[in-house]
Order: structure tokens, then C-alpha cells, then sequence
């Protein structure tokens, strides 16, 4: 019952969003208002405007969208090459499988975060901001699959060794009709590993952004949103600078408790 409500605030905040951006006035991410800079709520403006006079909750409802999105893209591919390196290393020979986990156990062993600033600000400063949206989450899922791997890995070694395995090895059962069967096995073991990816990517991109380094603007990002907490005097100019983080806390909880009831 909890993750099914979860699911209907989230998919309703969705549609929130998506209908936001298509009906509020100014409804250009980037447009700006010269005229009502850090402006408060109004009419025009429902949660104000930032430092360049745009639209915050168009913004907002964009960033939603987008890292939500790329979340969920990132965690299917993160979670794709897990049940392929899992499954692999269970059923493959025992060096396969030795040198897989020691690759997994190297990739957890080196600090995440560090690896992702040191990818992202390697990008030249040319590069666009839809490409730097999607380099964002193509470097979390390449980065993010090694403790899904190990997951996958020990739910695999333990259909290689139940019966009706032994029985269809048995009756010549092998290679790749082997692992057709054992992945449809593995999906109650997947779901949660791609449902858990969602929200740490979303905090990921929000972190990167927060430090400069996630979605280049003018692109909306809760990363480049939550950067504006840097600056002390916005801070007192205007309260609607919290909104966007608040948002974030909203649907992490909403994601974590998906992840959790699955």
C-alpha cells in the first residue's frame, strides 16, 4: 500500500510538472525578466525568480524532469551491466567470476564522488548543456554498477546450485539457454537493485551540481539550483531559494520509500 501511493504522489508530481512547464506563463527555462530580478511570488512569477530574473518554478519543474529521467535511464543501464557482469561471473569459470568481484571490490574501494568530479571537470567548457546532461548520467551508470554487481552475483550463484538448475543442466541445458533462463529469476532481486539506483543518482547529479560540475546552464538542474545556497546575500533577498531543495528532500523521500517497500 505505501509504495503504491509513493508511486501515484510521484507520477502525480510528474504530470504536475510536465503541465507546469506547458501552461504557467514565461514557461521558457531560460527566458529572463530583467525587470523582476529575485522577485517574490506573484502572479506572473508563483515561487519568484533568480538572480537572472527567470521563472523558478518552470525551472524547478524542468529539473524534476530531467533528473528524474536520467535517473531512471542511468539506473536501467547501471542495472542491465550488473545482471550481465552478476550473472557472467556466477556461471562462467572460476577466474571469470574471482576476476569480476575483484573488479567490483577495486571500483567500491575508491571514493565515488572523487571519481565523478574528476570525470565531469574533465569536459571542455564548450560543451553543451544537453551533453553535459547526458555525459552526467552516462558517467553515474558507468560508475554506479559495481555494488549491484556483487548483489547479482551471489542471487545468481544461488540459482546455479538449486535443483531445477541441476535438473536442466542434466538434461543438457547449457551456455546461453542457461542464462535465458536464470535472468527472468533474477528480476526480484533486479527491481530493487534499479529501484535503489533512482534516488542515489538523483542526490549524485544534485551533489555535482551543487559543486559546479553537473548540468551546464542554462539547462535547469537541482544540482545548479541548490548552488544559489552558496550565495549569502540571495539567501536574504528572497525565501524561494529553498524551495527547490525542499522539492528535492519531497522526492527522495518518495523514491526511497519505492526502494524500500520493493
Amino acid at each position: 500500500m505505501k509504495i503504491r501511493a509513493s508511486v501515484l504522489w510521484l507520477l502525480a508530481g510528474l504530470i504536475v510538472a510536465a503541465s507546469g512547464i506547458l501552461v504557467l506563463p514565461g514557461t521558457s527555462y531560460e527566458r529572463q525578466d530583467r525587470d523582476a530580478t529575485l522577485a517574490a511570488s506573484s502572479a506572473m512569477h508563483r515561487a519568484g525568480t533568480d538572480a537572472l530574473g527567470r521563472d523558478r518554478l518552470v525551472r524547478v519543474a524542468a529539473a524534476f524532469l530531467l533528473s528524474l529521467a536520467g535517473a531512471v535511464v542511468a539506473s536501467a543501464l547501471t542495472t542491465a551491466a550488473a545482471a550481465g557482469v552478476g550473472t557472467l561471473a556466477a556461471f562462467g569459470r572460476a577466474s571469470m567470476g574471482w576476476t569480476a568481484m575483484l573488479l567490483c571490490d577495486v571500483f567500491l574501494a575508491l571514493p565515488w564522488m572523487f571519481l565523478l568530479m574528476m570525470v565531469r571537470s574533465a569536459l571542455p567548457l564548450t560543451t553543451l548543456p544537453a551533453q553535459s546532461a547526458a555525459i552526467t548520467f552516462l558517467v553515474l551508470a558507468a560508475l554506479g554498477w559495481p555494488a549491484s554487481a556483487r548483489a547479482v552475483y551471489r542471487g545468481a550463484l544461488q540459482l546455479k546450485t538449486s535443483d531445477w538448475m541441476l535438473y536442466a543442466r542434466a538434461s543438457g541445458l547449457s551456455g546461453a539457454g542457461v542464462v535465458r533462463h536464470v535472468i527472468p529469476n533474477l528480476f526480484p532481486l533486479l527491481l530493487p537493485q534499479f529501484l535503489i539506483s533512482i534516488p542515489a543518482f538523483v542526490m549524485a547529479e544534485a551533489n555535482l551540481g551543487a559543486l559546479g560540475l553537473g548540468v551546464g546552464e542554462p539547462l535547469p538542474s537541482w544540482g545548479g539550483m541548490l548552488f544559489e545556497l552558496n550565495n549569502s546575500p540571495m539567501l536574504m533577498q528572497t525565501r524561494w531559494v529553498y524551495f527547490p531543495i525542499a522539492l528535492l528532500v519531497l522526492v527522495l523521500l518518495l523514491l526511497e520509500g519505492v526502494a524500500v517497500e520493493a
